[in-house]
């Protein structure tokens, strides 16, 4: 790969991983388990009793404390298991992808329920070492909220978390404290790459893209000499980051995420228009890769709807069948979402194909982190039950080449 060295890169002595990170990536995210999600579990939700539950934050604010910590605590001892994790490499896969709220470290003053997250995160980490999965932990929730999606924790119209240089401090501590824990020699070099923030909305915020990059820039120093770095395209497109944190230890990793789903047009797409828009991302990917950053296409799913409950947020429908305000009828949710046991084969093709082709043009680059593993409705959106289904293949070679050319 050709990289530019920044002053900050020249500034750091070459690190002992130098070309470790260029390996393809065949991964999964553990979604929902340490990051609450409603239409990953909406049963946690929807046992609250309580509609204005909508996100991390107020599962605690609109809870007694102890019973919100208690729901907490059984849902990160049985929503994932060792079996899940050795289900996932016995798929074939390479690595896995561990969304964190900064909560699972600390609060100050926020209402979050801290529990037993980090100790869990510790486990899960011990497990993958044992298992021979590979770990990326991703800090998927920072203080005041870096797009006020329920998935950062707090749903909201007000992200502030590029306003309030402490907001932005206190990300970076978090890094360091990931950082320095999942490095120890215990882990056995597991954990390959800290993600220093998911999802950053600087493209609907452009003025948080001078907070963000300097942010990355800060993040990679704390990283970089211990593992690889991860920052995410802040819904750019990939090459805006051109010749930006380039490194000669080719250790920084572009993420960015390709849903198909969340807007008219997408879900408006025939077959053949999808297709299309999905490989144009194949030799755009390996471009990248060649002379940039390598690229890895870190959330991914094979749903052709937003049908999926509370996908939109709790309380919120789907543009699909209109039920979105302000969205367009474009067909029924029947028999596109729930576990799977009622689609057709049509429908199942369907789904093979994307697979297909979405595994073709993402492995144009470093590969990619299938979003999610599990959840309790959406099979669409669960590698687990796909498998089981059939529609993703056991050996995750086994896809059709060369659909995009």
């Amino acid at each position: 790969m050709k990289f530019n060295i920044l002053a900050l890169a020249a500034a750091v002595a070459a690190s002992p991983l130098q070309r470790r990170y260029g390996d393809l990536i065949r991964g999964v995210n553990i979604g929902g388990l340490f990051v609450l999600e409603p239409w990953i579990t909406p049963s946690v939700f929807d046992q609250t009793g309580n509609p204005a539950i909508v996100d991390e934050w107020t599962f605690g604010q609109y809870q007694d404390h102890a019973q919100a910590e208690s729901a907490i605590n059984s849902h990160l001892e049985t929503f994932f298991t060792y079996d899940d994790f050795q289900q996932i490499k016995n798929a074939g896969l390479t690595h896995v992808r561990i969304p964190v709220g900064f909560w699972a470290i600390e609060t100050q003053g926020e209402p979050y329920i801290v529990g037993n997250r980090l100790n869990k995160l510790k486990e899960v980490v011990r497990w993958c070492r044992d298992i021979g999965l590979k770990v990326w932990i991703d800090l998927h929730g920072a203080p005041g909220s870096q797009n006020g999606l329920d998935n950062s924790g707090l749903r909201t119209n007000n992200v502030q978390w590029h306003t309030d240089q402490n907001n932005v401090d206190r990300s970076l501590s978090y890094i360091q404290t990931l950082t320095d824990e999942f490095t120890k020699p215990e882990y056995g070099a597991i954990v390959e790459a800290i993600e220093l923030l998911n999802e950053p909305q600087s493209a609907t915020h452009p003025e948080m893209l001078g907070t963000l990059k300097s942010f990355y820039q800060n993040g990679y120093g704390i990283v970089s000499q211990k593992a690889a770095t991860a920052i995410h395209d802040g819904f750019l497109d990939v090459n805006q980051w051109n010749d930006f944190l380039t490194s000669p230890q080719e250790n920084v990793y572009l993420d960015t995420h390709k849903y198909q789903v969340f807007s008219d047009q997408q879900l408006q797409s025939s077959d053949e228009q999808r297709t299309g828009a999905i490989c144009q991302f194949k030799d755009k990917f390996a471009e990248h890769t060649a002379d940039q950053h390598w690229v890895i296409t870190g959330e991914w799913s094979l749903a052709t709807t937003d049908c999926a409950r509370y996908l939109n947020g709790r309380g919120i429908g789907a543009r699909y069948d209109g039920s979105y305000s302000g969205s367009s009828y474009v067909g029924s949710c029947q028999g596109k979402t729930g576990d799977g046991s009622d689609w057709s084969e049509e429908y199942k093709n369907q789904l093979r194909q994307m697979w297909n082709t979405q595994v073709d043009a993402f492995e144009g680059g470093r590969g990619y982190f299938f979003w999610t593993w599990k959840n309790e409705e959406a099979a669409d959106w669960s590698y687990q039950r796909l498998l089981q289904l059939g529609i993703i293949p056991q050996d995750p070679n086994s896809y059709q080449h060369g659909i995009c050319g």
